[in-house]
């Protein structure tokens, strides 16, 4: 079988375009979480406070085995993909809180929703929910300041065995000492 990679990182760091090009660079199966959810309806509830629907994640694990190409490359996409065990190497894509403000602002999100967000990349949550699971696995690539070029260059390299594994190698709180600006701040 070929290999699983799962790509993940907080919302507006370039998950899915990256995803879709790599894709399309290694003739892979793109598997997009978000859209698999939706399309066999795993939500298990609505949260109560931020309005967004909640995965049943065991179920979108299972689901995500099913459509898995036994004969392809397989790349899992989404903020939620690195809870699957199936991933054989995680990439979590990183991006200074700072880009990521302005990119979630100009999606429309809310402030409560831009805030969430960017202060979850400054701590760095996903890389480190990744690590948990799935310990020397977890590359971390910084895309802040790189073109989607030299991203997909970098998990290239990750794939090929040129880069070592990178967990905590990328740190923002500089911008949380700095005093984190936000929308109204």
């Amino acid at each position: 079988m070929k290999p699983i990679i799962c790509i993940t990182g907080t919302p507006g760091v370039g998950k899915t375009s990256i995803s879709h090009r790599l894709s399309e660079e290694l003739d892979g199966n793109l598997i997009e979480i978000n859209k698999l959810a939706e399309e066999k309806d795993l939500f298990i509830g609505e949260d109560p406070v931020r309005g967004y629907k909640i995965v049943d994640i065991p179920s979108l694990c299972k689901e995500i085995i099913n459509v898995i190409d036994d004969d392809s490359f397989n790349i899992v996409e989404g903020h939620l993909s690195h809870y699957c065990k199936i991933c054989d190497l995680v990439i979590v894509l990183r991006l200074h809180p700072r880009i990521l403000l302005q990119r979630l602002k100009d999606r429309g999100y809310d402030q409560r929703k831009v805030k969430e967000n960017v202060e979850a990349e400054a701590l760095g949550v996903c890389a480190y929910e990744a690590y948990q699971l799935h310990d020397e696995r977890v590359h971390e690539i910084d895309s802040t300041g790189l073109s989607p070029d030299e991203v997909l260059d970098e998990i290239i390299r990750v794939l090929k065995g040129e880069k070592p594994y990178t967990f905590g190698s990328v740190d923002f709180m500089e911008w949380f000492l700095e005093g984190g600006k936000f929308l109204n701040d």
